[in-house]
Parts: C-alpha cells; structure tokens; sequence
C-alpha cells in the first residue's frame, strides 16, 4: 500500500516477462496498463532503460516467489449486489471493457482473468472507477486511451456494487467490496 497516495502496488511478477517489459517499456500490456504512481515510473524512468535492462528487471520480478494470500481470502458477491454491479457494468463500461470483460488490444484492458482486478485488495479497481486513469503518453505509447472518472457520477454504494461485479464476473473469484470499503478508499 503506497500511504500518500492510496493505492496498493501490486506485484509484476504475475505476468510473464514479455509482458512486464511491455508495461515497464510503453505503460501498457494487453492484460492492463499503468496508472497512478507506476505511469508516472514508467514516464520518469523505466521508457528510458535498455531492452537488456528491461529484460533483467522482468526476470527478477518473474522469479520472485508469489503469495497465496491473494488465493486465501475469496467471497462471492451477492446476487442483489452482482445484480446492481452487472446493471452499472452495462451502463458505464461494456462499450469499453466489453460484455464479457474481454476489453479492446491496445485500448481498454480486459477485466476478465486480470490479476490487478482479482487480487485481495479491491483499493486500484474502486481507485480506477472513482478517479478514472491513464497510461503515461511517452514514444511508447504516444495515444494512450485513458479511462474518465466515475465518482462524481456514482455513490460509494454503486462503485462497491460495479466493483463487487467486475471482481465477480466471467470466472473472476475476488471478494466482494463494501460501501464502507469504497469510503475508506476514495
């Protein structure tokens, strides 16, 4: 959890290497992009490093051990939660991310299957809804898309059940996220 700022860092390590040097190199993968403090690593710094040295950083973050805890703390939404998610999904996101969470190559990055939107904390995906987020624009990646912001548009109780149905969609297994969690997160 990065204090300051409120965002949680998640590992890279979960991806396989081609793909952390693609988000350390340009800001964008086609299992998600970087937003908040990690676009700006990647507009201040890592876009400037050598492929070798891109290269080596990915084999170290690849080979360091991965925590079940991720695995350990899993609850199903609610149907009356998924229900209301699924509604708001349909209204404010599908056209980007996709019926199915599949999202768009080089665009929107796919929600279904995504490490970033299932991991325990829930704090980048109500962040990411709330505060909306965008890739670094560097040689990389000149145009990024960038997603806009939803919180002046949705209570705490409708980013929780949109979250809640992002993270429990299409064979996602993540833990359902609270009004209260939203709160304490925005």
């Amino acid at each position: 959890m990065i204090p300051s700022q409120n965002r949680y860092a998640p590992p890279l390590g979960f991806e396989h290497e081609d793909a952390i040097v693609e988000v350390l190199k340009t800001g964008v993968s086609t299992r998600g992009a970087a937003m908040g403090p990690m676009a700006e690593v990647v507009f201040r710094s890592t876009q400037y490093l050598s492929d070798a040295d891109l290269g080596a950083m990915a084999a170290f973050l690849e080979d360091l051990p991965q925590s079940d805890a991720e695995l350990a703390r899993r609850s199903k939404p609610n149907h009356a939660l998924m229900a209301r998610g699924a509604k708001i999904y349909e209204d404010r996101c599908a056209a980007c991310h996709g019926e199915r969470g599949q999202g768009a190559a080089n665009a929107y990055p796919p929600l279904a299957d995504n490490p970033s939107v299932t991991m325990s904390l829930a704090t980048n995906v109500v962040r990411a809804i709330v505060l909306g987020g965008f890739a670094p624009t560097i040689a990389g990646n000149p145009r990024p898309y960038g997603m806009p912001p939803f919180g002046q548009e949705l209570n705490d109780n409708e980013v929780a059940a949109v979250a809640s149905y992002i993270r429990g969609a299409w064979g996602n297994q993540a833990p359902a996220v609270s009004q209260v969690d939203v709160l304490q997160m925005r």
